[in-house]
């Protein structure tokens, strides 16, 4: 009979949140059996150690689920509040073709590892068109992990209750400038004037008891946090597949000098297939 890997979907949440809740999470060792995960303070007895950012892994466990772990235990190393942007995207930037079709850019690894980081998250930001073209759940059903609370931004207030957000019973949160009166599921509309509307959004999220928000998109609503600095962390999940043509993946400003391009402290990690670029927009 196969052994069954320790750190497994059904549990990988758990860890992650374990992890988050450590008062000292950057110097730590863990005994984890099927039903526990405990802090050992004997270290050649650990199933996963932490030490600064390096992390072992001395337990069975599945390749992509710990290529998960190397990226996203490292987010989790402070209590500080977070915002962390996420994209799938091509090589050469693409995450769509120009008629929309985008299934699939990214490989399906890729997919348990959002829900991986869905399931750090106590908020997920999309904007309006994200819901339209995609129709996503926005949940952690890849994995055994509690769901984010779904933040929308819809300016116009053009959702309608047909989308799959709206047929379960996990909370949403609408924001818009719209004046429109409409009633939509499991939802509560929260109105902030156009001038300044993204800024308003962030400040009210600051002030929510949401530590960590992953913005999964689209361009529109990334570009937005990166060009006003709102963003802790910027991750793009890239594909080895050139387009040629296509939506791109953001789409910041025009600039005139090389000097005022984003240039940040950043790490390379592998994901299966693809690798996984993330930007530290906090040193």
């Amino acid at each position: 009979i196969p052994i069954k890997p320790m750190i497994n979907s059904n549990n990988i949440a758990d860890l992650f949140n374990f992890i988050r809740n450590q008062k000292n999470s950057s110097n730590l060792s863990l005994k984890i059996t099927k039903n526990n995960i405990n802090v050992t303070k004997n270290k050649k007895n650990a199933d996963l150690i932490i030490n600064n950012k390096n992390l072992t892994i001395n337990t069975k466990i599945d390749i992509i689920l710990k290529q998960c772990c190397e990226i996203i235990i490292p987010l989790l190393l402070n209590n500080n509040s977070k915002f962390i942007g996420q994209i799938g995207q091509s090589l050469d930037g693409k995450i769509a073709l120009n008629n929309g079709n985008s299934h699939y850019i990214n490989e399906k690894e890729s997919i348990t590892y959002l829900h991986c980081l869905r399931s750090i998250s106590d908020g997920v930001l999309v904007g309006v068109n994200t819901i339209i073209k995609d129709d996503p759940f926005l949940t952690t059903r890849k994995i055994k992990g509690l769901n984010p609370l779904r933040l929308i931004i819809d300016p116009s207030l053009k959702l309608t209750n047909r989308y799959n957000i709206f047929k379960d019973n996990n909370k949403n949160i609408i924001f818009t400038n719209s004046s429109k009166e409409k009633k939509l599921k499991n939802s509560t509309i929260i109105k902030f004037p156009k001038k300044n509307f993204t800024l308003s959004i962030f400040k009210y999220l600051r002030k929510t008891s949401l530590k960590i928000i992953l913005i999964e998109g689209g361009p529109i609503t990334l570009s937005h946090f990166i060009e006003n600095k709102f963003l802790n962390y910027m991750q793009f999940i890239i594909s080895p597949t050139v387009i040629g043509s296509g939506i791109d993946s953001i789409k910041l400003k025009p600039i005139s000098n090389l000097k005022n391009a984003i240039r940040t402290k950043n790490t390379i990690n592998r994901l299966g297939k693809e690798i996984i670029v993330t930007l530290d927009f906090n040193s």
